[in-house]
């Protein structure tokens, strides 16, 4: 009988072992699941953040052209060479194409600049001129930079160490941030700490800023 009540015991204290081994997992795979929410959570951060920037530079770009496009004193010779079309409307065409090719607008834009702007810019020395001074903007990069922290701070990323790169050889807009992340503990075995889960973003590329050096 004394056997008996000994295997009871043990039994209860396999048990509560093993509740205890389980709950540890469960808090384990409950971590791992929040490091990876976390993780993507920063990279959408970033993503977006990186496309806010873009759009600056995209609306920067814009705003040179009509400058140029309505100055006759700058576009008069342009448009001769051109056959009578404004720079604009040379840009217009080719985004019809690629809209008529099922391409999304904003992207269809930026491929027709990628691809009409850069000889524009060679061949028309006035209009590489009012791209660099628009672009040389002093406000332009801080414009940026609040679109990209703006864009973190909605999607809850960390926008006080953002990081903000124009690459020189991609021509995007990379962003790089953090999340922050806490872990959960079952109190005994697993202490809680917080860290900060880095990723970046970017934008697509404007391959026309190598024409324009600012």
């Amino acid at each position: 009988m004394k056997y008996l009540n000994n295997e009871r015991g043990n039994s209860a204290f396999y048990i509560i072992w093993l509740l205890g081994i389980s709950a540890v997992i469960f808090v384990i795979v409950v971590n791992i699941a929040k490091v990876y929410v976390v993780k993507q959570h920063a990279a959408t951060a970033t993503q977006q953040a990186a496309f806010a920037g873009t759009v600056v530079l995209l609306e920067a770009t814009q705003e040179g052209i009509e400058s140029f496009d309505g100055d006759l004193t700058k576009s008069a010779s342009q448009k001769v060479i051109d056959k009578g079309k404004s720079i604009q409307d040379q840009i217009d065409e080719k985004v019809d194409e690629f809209v008529a090719q099922d391409e999304d607008l904003q992207l269809a834009y930026i491929k027709a600049y990628n691809e009409v702007l850069p000889e524009k810019i060679k061949i028309h020395p006035q209009f590489k001129k009012e791209m660099e001074d628009t672009l040389r903007d002093s406000g332009l990069s801080g414009k940026l930079l609040s679109a990209v922290q703006s864009t973190i701070t909605a999607n809850e990323a960390n926008a006080d160490d953002v990081e903000v790169l124009l690459s020189d050889t991609k021509w995007r807009v990379e962003v790089t941030a953090d999340a922050t992340y806490k872990t959960i503990t079952d109190g005994t075995y697993l202490q809680s700490f917080t860290s900060d889960i880095k990723q970046k973003g970017v934008g697509p590329s404007l391959e026309y800023l190598e024409s324009v050096p600012f």
